[in-house]
């Protein structure tokens, strides 16, 4: 799992990563609940007002073994306000992971999604993953620049023209990822269709 990360946004706001708890079920439900119904439709592919009690449940008790997720938090210690979600599933190849990114509209732009992605990059390598890779919408145009700025490959979907394929190698030389034509991702089951939103 990720270490706490501490650093200050360009306008001088405090920001926290750190891993998710059980207790974050209400602040992510709330953060979910509080994007833009274009954010949520880019968020998860298609058109929901919120996510059920079970799947929020899934989405704070992560299975350590083959999930990372972690949580930005801005403010000070006694007044934080969760505002991004970052997280990977290992896929059936053992080698790969499925990844989503999600950051509340008013925090977005701020180097939130740069720094979470960095961090999955970081926690991908040292856990002796080959690759990470996601789905983006195609009309979701700051994400695609998002991952192009951090380096990964993005190909228009030959299965579904509304969806472009990002995915990233991992160097186990190097901390960060540099783009890899060759692989070919297996999605995880419990991350299909969950959109990438920054």
């Amino acid at each position: 799992m990720p270490a706490i990360e501490h650093w200050t946004l360009r306008d001088g706001t405090p920001a926290t990563l750190r891993p998710i708890h059980a207790s974050d079920a209400p602040a992510l439900d709330a953060l979910i609940r509080g994007l833009s119904p274009e954010d949520r439709r880019r968020r998860f592919h298609g058109s929901i007002s919120g996510v059920t009690p079970e799947r929020l449940h899934g989405m704070v008790e992560v299975d350590e073994t083959r999930e990372c997720a972690f949580v930005v938090l801005t403010g000070t210690a006694s007044r934080q306000t969760l505002v991004g979600d970052a997280r990977y599933v290992v896929d059936a190849t053992g080698r790969g992971a499925e990844f989503a990114l999600m950051v509340a509209g008013p925090w977005q732009r701020r180097g939130i999604g740069e720094r979470a992605i960095a961090a999955l990059q970081r926690i991908a390598a040292a856990a002796g993953l080959r690759w990470l890779y996601g789905s983006v919408l195609a009309d979701n145009a700051p994400m695609l620049a998002l991952m192009r700025h951090c380096g990964f490959l993005c190909t228009r979907s030959r299965i579904d023209r509304h969806l472009v394929c990002v995915e990233a190698g991992m160097d186990p030389r190097q901390r960060f990822a540099a783009p890899s034509l060759a692989l070919s991702p297996v999605p995880a089951p419990s991350l299909t269709r969950l959109a990438l939103h920054v």
